[in-house]
């Protein structure tokens, strides 16, 4: 009897572990999402930056599933935008997990490899799913119609401070009783050439001008230039990249040592990712942005990037403009000076080049201003209710001119 009830409660204990360690796949994923998995080393966590590239991160991630599951990721997708996704130092198989969510992906595990595959291929393969409620359909009209966009214009202006101290004025930076920004120049009085000839009395020592005007003193009195005017249109929520420049590669080995070519971005950048807020009856745009002025000088031993940059987080109204100044930026530049064709003879001409020469270093220093602009393009349903208003207007229009002229005619026939 005893022996019967060993046996029985051996079996029962069996029953309850085969039944926990047959636990679904999708309610352990649920529980390691909300809880959190501690148990993995530190080699098993990865994390990457929003803008990696997809195929490098997947790259990534297969090495990882090679080291600790034996199978190989394979990815026969061709996608070659980023991961749009900010994986914060996580397991890595939630890491994957993450991306392909975001990505409208998901993959099956096969005995060897694990297959990246689109969501409607996997259902129309009765395949393994996402977990259930993990993947959210955005990708709808409905939603997109009432998300504002919002028109970015930015101004790039670098300007030569050695010559404006020259020039004997200086300028500061104002924000008028509108939303727009003024520059007010002073010390007038002290300029050798008539900048303010035109625009004001001889006796006055400061003006008032708006920004198109001040852009258009410095650069016709060669005080300074516009670098670039970029201007782009984003979705609330969503990043937005103007580069006037160039890219330039450095090689690099990968993880796997492969050589491989690393493209940098150098030139005017700017980047920004504006949110429209609705507080009361006023929009305002949250804007963090990221402005950069870099160059590029190539080494003997390595290349280096000459780069003026500035990241910052700013509220603004509709229509609103703000600036970002203070940016320095030293330019070196080596001339021969001395007497002229004694100067520049070779030096094996007795030395004389030294004797009637020199080499003089001139280091010019710039100051970037960065002006931006930040504007809500009304959504699809307010222009779309706009455009119906105006619709309804001209043809309210067209039948009171229909009835004017009938009225008219029927006038007509009774004289």
């Amino acid at each position: 009897m005893k022996n019967r009830l060993t046996i029985l409660t051996a079996c029962c204990l069996l029953l309850l572990v085969n039944a926990l360690q047959a636990q679904s796949r999708e309610e352990q994923k649920v529980k390691r999402a909300a809880q959190g998995k501690t148990t993995y080393s530190q080699e098993e966590t990865v994390s990457f930056r929003s803008d990696i590239p997809y195929k490098q991160a997947i790259e990534a991630l297969s090495v990882l599933s090679k080291k600790f599951l034996k199978k190989p990721i394979i990815d026969p997708s061709p996608l070659t935008t980023p991961i749009n996704v900010e994986i914060q130092p996580m397991y890595w198989r939630d890491a994957l997990e993450l991306i392909l969510r975001t990505n409208n992906l998901w993959y099956a595990e096969k005995e060897d490899y694990l297959q990246i595959a689109a969501l409607a291929a996997l259902a129309a393969a009765g395949g393994e799913a996402a977990p259930g409620g993990a993947v959210a359909v955005v990708d709808s009209g409905a939603i997109y119609s009432k998300i504002p966009e919002v028109i970015i214009s930015a101004v790039f202006v670098e300007i030569n401070t050695a010559k404006l101290r020259e020039s004997g004025i200086s300028f500061n930076i104002f924000r008028g009783r509108d939303l727009n920004l003024g520059i007010e120049f002073q010390g007038a009085a002290n300029v050798s050439s008539e900048i303010f000839g035109v625009t004001v009395a001889p006796t006055s020592k400061r003006l008032a001008v708006n920004i198109d005007a001040a852009l258009r003193i410095f650069e016709s009195e060669q005080l300074g230039e516009v670098i670039a005017r970029p201007q782009t249109t984003v979705r609330s929520g969503t990043k937005g990249r103007l580069q006037v420049g160039t890219d330039f590669s450095i090689k690099e080995r990968d993880f796997s040592g492969n050589i491989i070519d690393r493209f940098y971005s150098t030139g005017t950048i700017l980047e920004v990712t504006p949110k429209v807020y609705h507080y009361g009856t006023t929009d305002f745009i949250d804007l963090p942005y990221h402005a950069e002025r870099s160059s590029v000088t190539p080494g003997a031993v390595s290349t280096l990037i000459n780069k003026t940059q500035s990241d910052g987080r700013r509220i603004l109204l509709n229509g609103e403009e703000i600036y970002v100044a203070g940016l320095y930026s030293n330019d070196e530049a080596t001339t021969r000076e001395g007497i002229p064709f004694l100067k520049d003879l070779p030096w094996w001409v007795f030395g004389l080049r030294y004797v009637f020469g020199y080499d003089k270093m001139s280091v010019s220093r710039k100051e970037l201003l960065v002006l931006l602009k930040a504007e809500i393009v009304p959504t699809i349903d307010q222009r779309i209710s706009d455009l119906n208003k105006e619709r309804n207007l001209i043809q309210e229009k067209l039948k009171e001119n229909a009835e004017d002229t009938q009225k008219k005619s029927i006038m007509k026939k009774n004289n």
